[in-house]
């Protein structure tokens, strides 16, 4: 189990109210009906406010990263950016794709990108193509190291760490290990250097 961030956070929130939505006319239907005894009505109840809630969560999460990502786009906040290039992302796909170990949190796009892939990172997350990942040095989901990996192309790499607590009485908390990489543009080594330094200072 690993954090792969959020990708596409607005086509998400349509998704999600759609099924608040679902989830709140299966809840008015099951209270509005006139024999609540029936099997069928208080699934109806239990399942649509199940959804309902579940969804209004997920929806307002999705919004927010909307917006976050909104002022990112616009240079607020921001302590890093640079555009990797289509050839060097190509390679650095090829990479990614043929390593065994250390898989990268980051599900890359398998389609190619003709304008390059854009990077911003600020204080407390980087978006990396459409997929925005929250970087924080304590939480459910956080990093203990960050670095540059010289690899043929150069990254951004934290090492992560993904907090699930279980449920119930004797509830246990799993530490699930991962790594979240960046490629670096051709140009940006400076950049790549200040913004590793910042996180640093964070743990």
């Amino acid at each position: 189990m690993r954090d792969r961030g959020i990708s596409s956070p607005g086509t998400k929130s349509w998704i999600t109210s759609g099924l608040a939505l679902g989830g709140a006319a299966a809840l008015i239907w099951g209270l509005q009906s006139p024999d609540p005894a029936l099997p069928l009505v208080a699934a109806a109840k239990t399942l649509g406010a199940i959804i309902l809630i579940i969804a209004l969560l997920m929806t307002a999460n999705y919004r927010y990263t909307q917006l976050l990502i909104g002022k990112m786009q616009r240079g607020e906040d921001v302590i890093g950016r640079w555009t990797v290039t289509p050839d060097t992302f190509a390679r650095f796909c090829v990479i990614e794709h043929a390593r065994k170990k250390r898989k990268n949190n980051w599900r890359m796009p398998q389609y190619d990108m003709p304008n390059g892939l854009e990077v911003i990172f600020t204080r407390q997350s980087v978006l990396v193509g459409y997929t925005w990942f929250r970087l924080a040095a304590k939480g459910t989901s956080y990093f203990f190291n960050a670095r540059i990996d010289n690899d043929t192309v150069c990254s951004v790499e934290f090492s992560m760490r993904l907090k699930v607590v279980g449920a119930g009485t004797l509830s246990q908390t799993a530490r699930y290990k991962g790594h979240l990489r960046v490629p670096i543009a051709d140009d940006s080594a400076a950049d790549a250097a200040r913004v590793v330094a910042f996180f640093r200072r964070l743990v």
